[in-house]
């Protein structure tokens, strides 16, 4: 999986390349892909994706972000959906949680 463009894109295999347990930072990277696919799924309408269109970046503290890419990034940002996740990692296990958030509108409205 680690040399895999079909889950992950360079970036992501190059992050967990320079983690003391690699493949550990892969499973958190699927899990959070996994996640936010789960949580898109109760929106409906995306467009078709894979999971190199969803990237796990992270901050300068280390936090993971989404960066969408392609049609799926579009449909985001015309929805004005947030995205925040969590990855986790015990023992031989990793979980992650991805929350969506649709920001209120100018109009005051909640977007579609």
């Amino acid at each position: 999986m680690l040399d895999s463009g079909a889950l992950f894109t360079a970036g992501e295999r190059a992050h967990c390349r320079s983690r003391p347990d690699p493949f550990a930072s892969l499973t958190g990277l699927f899990s959070a892909k996994e996640a936010f696919v789960k949580a898109l799924s109760s929106l409906g309408g995306a467009p078709d994706h894979t999971f190199p269109d969803i990237e796990v970046v992270h901050g300068p503290a280390g936090q993971p972000r989404i960066r969408l890419h392609g049609p799926i990034a579009r449909w985001q940002q015309e929805r004005c959906l947030a995205m925040d996740v969590s990855i986790s990692h015990t023992g031989d296990l990793a979980g992650a949680v991805v929350v969506l958030l649709a920001e209120p509108t100018r109009s005051g409205g909640q977007a579609p």
